[in-house]
């Protein structure tokens, strides 16, 4: 299990502007991988400080244009994307799921000679329900294929819609193979430990999963992210020996 940090924490133009700063800040903190919110030319700057590249986290409109992908993933050394929502991403219809499900095993299928492997990243309205008491997750459980799509579990969301994060991981743990820690305090982004999420139950239990590879940082965007990303490594490494 390797740690990483999502840059969706910084600002777009930040990324962009000051990446040799951001970069090694990080790896001087002690993480040890990077997860990208936007196409990006990394492998100068994750090869300069011995960082890994562990996904791309985008929309599955972006799977439209493989061969654009694929070049980017390679050229990077990543093997992983993370996906967020359904095509036409506002319609949350569960016949939008649906189609996005078949969607999703197509491209994932196709990407899985190249050596890339997809990761479902859920929010809190796939656990709504939508028609007849089924929600969108359910739809994703039953239909994505598991030899080629798993689940990016965001805990910090499961938090906030009311599910017990723990509880979860375990019943789905042959389905996990990528996680986002988040913390939250009355509704709002915070550093690890700072929050109401258990986060040192919930690492227990990851710690568990023999198929989990990628263990990520994630936190709203700010002005003091680094500060903030920090104070999550500090306590990651001095409560929870990670």
């Amino acid at each position: 299990m390797h740690l990483g940090v999502q840059l969706y924490a910084f600002e777009k133009e930040h990324i962009l502007n000051k990446p040799d700063y951001i970069f090694r800040h990080l790896a001087e903190m002690g993480y040890q991988a990077i997860e990208m919110p936007f196409m990006m030319d990394v492998h100068p700057y994750t090869k300069e400080y011995g960082l890994q590249y562990s996904a791309l986290h985008t929309g599955p409109d972006a799977l439209k244009d493989l061969p654009r992908l694929i070049s980017h993933l390679q050229l990077n050394d990543c093997q992983n994307l993370c996906i967020s929502g359904p095509l036409a991403w506002h319609d949350r219809s569960l016949g939008n799921f649906q189609k996005t499900c078949v969607f999703l095993n197509e491209q994932a299928a196709l990407l899985k000679p190249e050596g890339i492997k997809i990761h479902y990243h859920n929010h809190d309205f796939e656990f709504k329900c939508a028609e007849n008491k089924v929600s969108p997750f359910d739809i994703l459980l039953e239909q994505l294929d598991p030899s080629l799509i798993q689940l990016c579990v965001d805990t910090g969301w499961l938090h906030m819609i009311g599910l017990d994060p723990v509880t979860f991981l375990k019943q789905y743990r042959d389905r996990i193979s990528y996680a986002h820690l988040r913390d939250f305090l009355n509704g709002k982004s915070v550093a690890l430990g700072q929050g109401s999420v258990d986060v040192a139950s919930i690492v227990h239990e990851l710690r568990e999963n023999a198929l989990l590879e990628w263990l990520v940082v994630e936190h709203e965007p700010e002005p003091a992210a680094l500060e903030k990303l920090s104070v999550s490594r500090s306590y990651l490494k001095t409560k929870l020996l990670l």
